[in-house]
């Protein structure tokens, strides 16, 4: 895992921003960073290469991460709430006890993600393509989302 001071993290979103907005920068590039237990509200992930990073029990709520590779990324423990996964890639993620409330997963690649224990609310997995994706589900009260998803 990689660690990164503030300063370094602060820096790599600054280029991310700059490149999101097509004014040089570049595409952050945060693969195997350690983001665990970090406070990373508000911010603009979008497209971001989040391969293998870990943000367990990190606070993300309203973070963008549309569109973003987050392919075996560890969620466990984290504050999702009001987050944007739009077109993200979360195969193989650990979601597991996730706070994820008004959480948006429209066309999120969610094949083999892992809900298990995450706190859902009654629409977060409505918009899923069923058809290509595996998702744990094994909170009881969530039994519904896992029917759901064979409605059109």
């Amino acid at each position: 895992m990689n660690t990164y001071t503030q300063q370094e993290l602060d820096s790599i979103l600054q280029q991310h921003k700059l490149w999101l907005e097509n004014q040089g920068g570049e595409r952050a590039q945060l693969r195997n960073a350690d983001l665990s237990h970090l406070a990373l509200q508000n911010l603009d992930l979008r497209c971001a290469n989040l391969i293998r990073a870990n943000f367990s029990g990190a606070d993300l709520s309203g973070t963008n991460m549309n569109e973003a590779d987050i392919t075996y990324a560890n969620f466990s423990h984290a504050n999702l709430n009001n987050a944007t996964f739009r077109d993200a890639d979360l195969r193989n993620a650990d979601m597991s006890h996730a706070q994820m409330l008004n959480v948006d997963l429209y066309r999120a690649d969610l094949f083999r993600t892992d809900f298990t224990h995450a706190n859902l609310d009654d629409d977060a997995l409505n918009r899923v393509d069923p058809s290509n994706t595996i998702i744990k589900l094994r909170n009881p009260n969530q039994e519904c989302f896992a029917a759901s998803l064979g409605k059109q």
